[in-house]
């Protein structure tokens, strides 16, 4: 696939300029730039879901008008998108052949046991052991991704674009992944690999384009770059790594207590405690539990045994409002379905837990308000024109910063972020451990769920880390290594 002088502008911005980029057979090549940088706009005109300006398109030798993702799929291009397309309600089985049912030979339906083996089929590409005709909505988002990957598989393309596939993933799944892509490759097939992850691009990638403000500023041999050359092209000027500076140990007052928790089927016997300015990482498989047991600990689901305990008394978390009234904060790892109100303001979304505080007989008292989104955008530096814009419109990072921003007017005192930089950029993602780390320092009792084992590291001052739905191990973050992280999550 060849794209030739590409142009694509919005009001007021200029999406694509003169984008050049070529896609050989048999490689896999990484896009990479930070958020609005023009990567998805590249991929929606590669998918049909936009048009360009101007500019053309070869898939082979021969111009082509991809005017819808029909249009893309007959020409044999297929996506895993970051943001899953996946329906709750349908099987494994069916969300893999959604579109491309299998049906009986000289009849009009499905015919669904085939469409059951077929489905297993490509789960076992991809190392996922699990029963097909469990329902897409049961399963955990890791899960979910995994079997989009199948689906996307299952249509046959030839050429593949990945948009940020990991990003739930741990190491483990992750290498599997890798191995399928190399495989795909092997066989000729052309694959498109977009990530923040500068490790993942240099491991599989033969070569990386560079995006910045809707310009390809270059395109490289993997094996002839190296990551901070890359990482300079994307920022425009030298990038500084992040480096691990807090002082491992528990903090204060002992804020939360866990003692025995137990949920059948998704984790059992937990125990641990947080202290106020101490940042608690837990780390695990796809599948460990990690989520299962915050959402237990927030109220979301009522566990089945244990004990939890708020600054030494004994408390029944009942539901998610009474322990946003006790003080516990929870980021969703899912930001656009569960963590943001998309057509609603940053100011109603910063908000949104003080309405009762700011509601008065004559209405919500819009000037406390104003006065309240406007000092986190900034001290939380939210990069926005206005308060008053709808939060959807934001980057990743700034969204994020937003829901923060939401708890931290709310003053709560233990905050549960569950992949907190999922899918976003290095800038925003440096910005926001930086907070993380400040909000401790604070003297906040922080919970982070990562699958990234360096960011884990980096962020906590103690790992728990978990197998099968058990604790199995603590481990001191200014000591460990990801190896030996890897090595207890595996059992």
């Amino acid at each position: 696939m060849v794209m030739r002088d590409i142009n694509k502008s919005f009001p007021g911005v200029k999406a694509l300029n003169h984008v050049n980029f070529q896609l050989d057979p048999g490689e896999i090549h990484a896009i990479v730039g930070e958020n609005g940088a023009g990567k998805s706009t590249l991929v929606s005109t590669i998918m049909g879901l936009i048009q360009p300006d101007s500019g053309d398109i070869y898939i082979g030798d021969v111009k082509a008008v991809i005017d819808s993702p029909s249009k893309a799929l007959s020409l044999g291009i297929g996506i895993v998108p970051q943001e899953l397309n996946l329906v709750p309600q349908f099987t494994i089985a069916e969300n893999i052949f959604l579109g491309s049912e299998i049906c009986k030979a000289g009849v009009p339906w499905i015919d669904g046991k085939a469409t059951q083996r077929e489905a297993a089929k490509y789960l076992d590409k991809i190392g996922v052991k699990l029963d097909v005709n469990l329902k897409v909505g049961d399963l955990s988002v890791a899960y979910q991704q995994l079997v989009q990957i199948a689906r996307a598989l299952a249509f046959g393309a030839e050429i593949l674009i990945l948009d940020e596939p990991t990003a739930c993933l741990t190491y483990h799944e992750a290498q599997i992944l890798f191995k399928i892509l190399d495989q795909l490759k092997e066989e000729g097939k052309s694959i498109v690999y977009i990530s923040h992850h500068m490790e993942e691009i240099k491991q599989i990638s033969s070569r990386v384009s560079v995006m910045r403000d809707g310009n390809l500023i270059a395109t490289l041999k993997m094996s002839d770059t190296t990551i901070d050359e890359i990482i300079n092209l994307m920022v425009g000027r030298a990038f500084t790594h992040q480096k691990k500076n807090r002082a491992a140990g528990p903090g204060g007052t002992c804020v939360l207590s866990v003692r025995h928790l137990t949920r059948q089927t998704e984790f059992r016997e937990i125990s641990f405690d947080l202290h106020e300015g101490q940042i608690l990482g837990i780390a695990g498989l796809v599948g460990a539990g990690r989520t299962e047991l915050v959402r237990a600990i927030f109220g979301e689901t009522k566990p089945d045994g244990g004990e939890i305990y708020w600054y030494g008394s004994k408390v029944s978390v009942k539901s998610p409002k009474y322990a946003i009234n006790l003080g516990i904060g929870y980021v969703s790892e899912e930001r656009r379905k569960f963590g943001i109100f998309p057509i609603s303001s940053i100011r109603e979304n910063i908000t949104m837990p003080l309405l009762s505080v700011l509601n008065r007989w004559t209405g919500i008292d819009q000037a406390s308000e104003k006065s309240i989104a406007a000092q986190f955008i900034q001290s939380l530096k939210i990069k926005t024109s206005s308060a008053e814009k709808e939060i959807r419109l934001l980057s990743g990072g700034n969204q994020q910063k937003a829901i923060l921003g939401r708890w931290l007017a709310k003053n709560v005192k233990v905050l549960i972020l569950d992949e907190p930089t999922r899918g976003i950029d290095l800038n925003a993602k440096a910005e926001i451990h930086e907070l993380i780390v400040k909000l401790a320092d604070d003297g906040l009792a922080v919970i982070v769920i990562s699958s990234e084992l360096e960011e884990v590291i980096n962020l906590s001052d103690q790992i728990m880390v978990m197998h099968q739905g058990a604790a199995k191990g603590f481990l001191n973050a200014q000591e460990t290594t990801q190896e030996e992280i890897l090595k207890v999550a595996l059992g």
